[in-house]
């Protein structure tokens, strides 16, 4: 494994490559699988995907997006006013590429390519990364994600759970604000507390509880802005040429659960999988979520 931090702009990217020794098979026949993770989260959400598809012979790059985990920004970006909006999808590019020079004899690779694979947030710059940069993408999975430019409303009742999150910031309850997040991305807005297994709620509350700290202070998360894809991707999905994959936990939000149908129904090849799960599809089902995934993976990248 290597890892390290990528100097950008703003800061430092912090990444991760596992590179797969041969089993039986050249292992540059395969192209790079790149995770992006959630905005409660950060680069470990993907742990059961990294060591499954390593020991599978896969190479598997993550990164912590800018703004959490690991990834840090500069002071001279913190003292900016206003701060500089942040495309992630050309870090995103940044990182494949670094990724690209780290390999040996690159040119001896069968694919300089990824599969990107992203949840929600992480979705959502993938699919702009896939349009902006079809050069560096060959297959693109989505679950449980945004779609810049798509505007559709969550239920009355979704929306009454989801307005408490200004109250709490207002009086800037950190434990209120991240077991409040754990409601909603974990068991469903609309479902029973608690439904969410008890060592998934535990991880996830770890996640959210950092990263409330960080915008509560301004130094990460929700606190940097986005700049999404202009034009954005909601008209543009027809450029997406690689094999799509959506996934979608039928218990998540309104808008999400719209977003990825949409998806499904507008990139020129797509298969859609759903599970009774809410948003953290793969935190919920993360063996039945890694054979899904394997078996769309043998079909397009055997």
């Amino acid at each position: 494994m290597h890892d390290g931090y990528l100097e950008i702009a703003e800061g430092a990217l912090f990444w991760e490559l596992y590179t797969a020794p041969s089993v039986g098979f050249r292992a540059s026949a395969r192209p790079t699988l790149l995770f992006l993770h959630a905005g409660v989260a950060d680069r470990t959400l993907w742990d059961s995907q990294v060591a499954y598809f390593s020991s599978k012979g896969w190479d598997v790059l993550r990164y912590d997006r800018f703004g959490y985990g690991k990834s840090r920004p500069k002071q001279a970006y913190l003292d900016q006013s206003p701060r500089s909006k942040l495309k992630h999808y050309q870090h995103t590019a940044q990182i494949v590429r670094h990724a690209h020079t780290l390999r040996p004899a690159p040119g001896d690779r069968g694919h300089e390519k990824v599969v990107v694979v992203g949840l929600s947030m992480g979705a959502a710059t993938s699919i702009d990364f896939a349009i902006a940069f079809p050069d560096l993408v060959c297959g693109l999975v989505v679950i449980a994600g945004g779609l810049s430019g798509f505007d559709y409303p969550n239920t009355p009742g979704e929306e009454e759970i989801f307005s408490q999150e200004a109250i709490l910031m207002e009086s800037k309850d950190v434990e209120g604000l991240a077991d409040l997040q754990v409601h909603l991305w974990g068991d469903g807005p609309l479902q029973p507390e608690g439904r969410l297994r008890k060592e998934a709620r535990q991880q996830l509350y770890t996640w959210c509880k950092d990263i409330v700290v960080w915008e509560l202070n301004g130094i990460g998360g929700s606190a940097f802005e986005d700049q999404d894809l202009d034009p954005p991707a909601v008209g543009r999905l027809s450029e997406i040429k690689a094999p799509v994959a959506v996934a979608i936990g039928t218990l998540d939000e309104s808008s999400t659960v719209a977003a990825m149908r949409y998806v499904s129904d507008h990139v020129p090849v797509s298969t859609l999988k759903e599970y009774k799960a809410g948003h953290m599809v793969n935190l919920e089902y993360p063996d039945d979520f890694n054979v899904w995934l394997e078996e769309w993976l043998n079909i397009h990248f055997k």
